[in-house]
């Protein structure tokens, strides 16, 4: 009788942990296919990045991170101004 009750238990273990391989290795094909194809249809997630300022105001920016990280002006625009302090 004790035979059969660690017999299935073994058995039950190793569901288990095929169960939770199984769940794990979707989950990794699952983000790698969000990736690499994007957000899908219909899920359009939006990221929000909220500042404080000292003052205790709160700024919150929902840009998606290309605009946030954009150059505003190219590196071979823009002209060369000569300084002279006087």
């Amino acid at each position: 009788m004790f035979i059969i009750k660690a017999i299935l238990f073994i058995l039950l273990a190793g569901l288990l942990l095929i169960g939770f391989l199984v769940l794990s290795v979707l989950g990794v094909l699952n983000r790698a296919r969000r990736q690499f194809f994007g957000k899908g249809e219909g899920q359009q997630q939006e990221s929000v990045n909220n500042k404080t300022t000292r003052d205790g105001q709160v700024i919150t920016d929902t840009r998606d991170p290309q605009t946030v990280n954009r150059k505003i002006i190219a590196d071979d625009e823009g002209e060369y101004v000569e300084y002279e302090e006087g």
